[in-house]
């Protein structure tokens, strides 16, 4: 920096440069007090002294420096005395190369590399599993007809009301039979008549007085006559509507003096008793439906009651458009609950069967393929291992495994996200999944690798 001259003998000024500032004496061939004489002459400057002075400013910018360079100091003395402990307890006391152990320390005699894991297990037990089906079905009635009139004529009398129940063989309505009830009459006379005369030929050809084709005629004129008579009762029974089975009746469709035709519809009789419930079930299932299974069926028409009721028929086809098959299941219906054409929620269970089952959330899945970890507790430390399962159904927080695994293993449920194959680990708890330790972690209860996505 350079100290501004005043060859004229001025009282030098001072000047402030990036804070500093300048002080500079003249020499004017002697020595000069210290009142700076005033001689104009040639004269050169000599800078005496330089004093920097830092300003207020810079002074507290200089402070916080200091303090940080101190702070960082101390810290990166901490840290390193620490990672120098960590490498030697981890990795060993015999030197060499970095390796599993940790930097500056190999396996050597203090045991095998990598930090200890603590983990939770469950222990994997054997259990019941079924296929369970779920489909939607329609409430039909056991039997459903519809009641007509056999017969063209009026009618004399209606015996039933709207939603009537009856029982078989009730009397519902009659027609006009004045005509056959007077045939009836002719015909059972000459029935009489020709039965008497086919006896007394039976008695005279047993003593060869009267020849054998006298007593063949007799014979089939009493046999016509008698067909006659039941022919006359079939049309009388054309003309009288009854229950062919108990049940009850729909609205009724005809009154008293109507004149009906063959075939018009009287009223819709159903027999409720038991409800026939048909629904689809997937092609795949097939093998598992057989008669006899049982089902339950809930309805939102009936809040809060569940129905069951066995498997009666499997239909012989497969619908190609649906690829599904149909079923029909029978309900007992003693109550009447239950009304046709009612929309029901089934569940059909079949093919029990006990296979070993594992925490769902101890699954690993990596593509197409499904993992988890073995814990190996013949070795001290325990390690994990990747083991390769082949899953079944699932279940609520539980799902079947078909192979890779034996019962009794601790497979890792909680930790899955912080262990690797081969890693050394602690178990800290193993809960048979038949203890409820699969049902815990499922609902909440229990320990969930869930865990260790917070850590």
């Amino acid at each position: 920096m350079d100290a501004e001259r005043s060859c004229s003998g001025d009282t030098p000024r001072r000047r402030a440069t990036d804070g500093f500032t300048v002080k500079a004496r003249i020499r004017t061939g002697r020595l000069a007090d210290q009142g700076w004489p005033q001689e104009r002459r040639a004269c050169s400057v000599v800078v005496e002294t330089i004093s920097m002075v830092l300003t207020k400013r810079n002074k507290i910018a200089g402070a916080v420096a200091v303090a940080v360079l101190a702070v960082g100091g101390i810290a990166y003395a901490t840290l390193g005395a620490g990672d120098s402990a960590k490498s030697q307890s981890a990795g060993g006391h015999g030197p060499g190369p970095g390796g599993p152990g940790g930097p500056g320390g190999g396996r050597g005699p203090g045991g095998p590399g990598g930090m200890v894991t603590e983990v939770a297990a469950v222990e994997a037990a054997p259990k019941t599993f079924n296929v369970k089906v779920e489909a939607l079905g329609t409430l039909e009635p056991r039997e459903r007809v519809v009641l007509t009139a056999n017969a063209a004529d009026r009618v004399t009398g209606v015996f039933f009301e709207d939603g009537q129940r009856v029982a078989k063989g009730k009397t519902l309505m009659t027609l006009v039979s004045d005509q056959e009830n007077a045939e009836l009459d002719s015909s059972r006379a000459t029935l009489a008549n020709t039965k008497l005369v086919y006896e007394r030929n039976q008695r005279l050809a047993e003593n060869d007085a009267i020849a054998q084709l006298e007593l063949e005629r007799t014979k089939s004129a009493y046999e016509a006559a008698l067909a006659n008579v039941s022919a006359v009762q079939a049309r009388l029974r054309d003309r009288v509507l009854t229950a062919p089975f108990s049940g009850v009746l729909g609205f009724r469709q005809v009154s008293t003096g109507a004149y009906v035709s063959p075939g018009q519809a009287v009223a819709t009789l159903i027999d409720d008793s038991q409800m026939r419930l048909e629904f689809g079930v997937p092609s795949i299932y097939v093998t598992d439906l057989k008669a006899g299974l049982a089902i339950s069926a809930t309805t939102k028409d009936i809040i809060g009651r569940t129905f069951t009721g066995t498997l009666t028929s499997i239909d012989n086809a497969i619908d190609p458009t649906t690829l599904a098959v149909k079923v029909r299941a029978t309900l007992p219906n003693q109550d009447g609950a239950l009304r046709a054409g009612t929309s029901m929620t089934v569940t059909l269970s079949s093919k029990p069967r006990t296979s070993l089952s594992i925490p769902e959330i101890s699954v690993i899945a990596e593509g197409s393929k499904t993992f988890v970890y073995v814990v190996d507790s013949t070795r001290q430390p325990a390690v994990v291992a990747k083991t390769e399962v082949v899953l079944g159904t699932r279940e609520r927080g539980t799902v079947e495994v078909v192979n890779g695994i034996k019962s009794g293993d601790l497979v890792v449920t909680d930790g899955v996200l912080k262990v690797r194959p081969g890693a050394p680990v602690r178990v800290t708890g193993a809960t048979p999944v038949g203890e409820g330790g699969a049902a815990k972690i499922a609902s909440g209860d229990g320990m969930s690798s869930k865990a260790d996505l917070k850590q």
